[in-house]
């Protein structure tokens, strides 16, 4: 008994000094954002905008990049308005040769790059079964040649000045298996499994690597996600996900946990109480995740039924000509949402 108890104080004082030490080691990581030049893909709206009105709030010197030059050119006009010093251009993070150039005239621009904050994505929304070769391909290209790009164009600068922060934008999709957005999962897995590694690699260089696995964003996204299979039926699910009070989150919450992990070089954030103990779960008990999403899956709509296909559909698209009401007033709700965050978005 009394050997026990010798053990079980040895623990508690291991686990206590493994926490202090934790503790000390992050407050030793600290850097201050102001006068950083942090880079964002994806930044003309939703989340990617928020993350940079956050980092412009900090102090930031911003640069940001989309494929949509106008929303590219409304975000950077309302930041300067703000009194920001920010540099935007359209840019495809999929395509390498506008990444180095963008990366190439942000460098020339300010003479640096500190931040680099991977958010450039798409969401695809379907069964597996539905899903065709060229559509695992868009997913990949759009979801991690996004991450890859950007990243490997930056880190030649990044450690030829020793120092750098990469804020990968993951999901809890990149953690646990989610039904219906098999395509969205491969490519978020990959994402996190490049970032995890980056972490190990690139530490003893001075440059932090950071993977963000936020819950679903009530920020509109339906409207920019693709969808097959049931489209109007995947739409209307899809969107009630997006909007459950406690598993999900917005843009400004996750905008401030990006800050804060480019502030401390954290390896990985899960932004959400219901994130966190999901990735957890799903790390101590995969079997006991997977037969909840089995369950989960029975909820979902079916591979084949009425309006059912293979061909990838815009959710704006599903919105407008949809023939259920219940995904009309959705889409609605959807673009009020995704005009919090940006005010040009359609």
């Amino acid at each position: 008994m009394e050997t026990g108890r010798i053990l079980a104080i040895a623990a508690g004082v291991g686990i206590a000094a493994a926490l202090l030490a934790a503790g000390a080691a992050r407050r030793a990581r600290r850097i201050e954002l102001q006068g950083r030049v942090a880079l964002i893909t994806g930044g003309g709206r939703g989340l990617g905008r928020q993350i940079a009105e956050e980092l412009l709030g900090q102090g930031c010197k911003l640069a940001i990049c989309g494929r949509d030059a106008a929303e590219i050119a409304d975000a950077t006009a309302a930041m300067r308005e703000q009194g920001g010093d920010v540099f935007g251009e359209a840019c495809d993070a999929s395509e390498p040769d506008q990444v180095n150039a963008f990366v190439q005239r942000v460098i020339e621009r300010f003479g640096r790059i500190d931040v680099l904050v991977n958010n450039a994505g798409q969401c695809f929304v379907g069964p597996a079964t539905a899903l065709r070769p060229e559509h695992m391909e868009d997913a990949l290209r759009n979801i991690f040649w996004v991450q890859y790009y950007p990243t490997m164009a930056v880190l030649p600068h990044m450690r030829w000045q020793g120092f750098g922060r990469i804020v990968c934008i993951s999901s809890i999709g990149g953690k646990i298996p989610t039904p219906h957005q098999a395509a969205y999962v491969a490519g978020k897995y990959a994402v996190t499994g490049w970032a995890e590694t980056l972490a190990a690699e690139l530490a003893a260089e001075n440059i932090r690597v950071s993977v963000i696995t936020p819950p679903p964003l009530r920020n509109g996204a339906a409207l920019f996600a693709h969808f097959n299979g049931q489209a109007e039926k995947e739409f209307l699910w899809f969107t009630g996900a997006l909007n459950m009070p406690v598993m999900s989150s917005n843009p400004r919450r996750v905008a401030r946990v990006v800050a804060d992990a480019a502030r401390h070089g954290d390896s990985e954030r899960a932004v959400s109480a219901f994130s966190w103990l999901a990735s957890r779960t799903h790390g101590l008990a995969p079997n006991l995740t997977s037969a909840v999403m089995k369950v989960y899956n029975r909820l979902l709509p079916r591979a084949s039924g009425p309006g059912s296909g293979t061909a990838m559909r815009l959710g704006r698209d599903i919105a407008e000509s949809a023939q259920d009401r219940r995904v009309r007033v959705l889409g609605a709700l959807s673009r009020m949402e995704a005009r919090r965050y940006a005010p040009s978005a359609r």
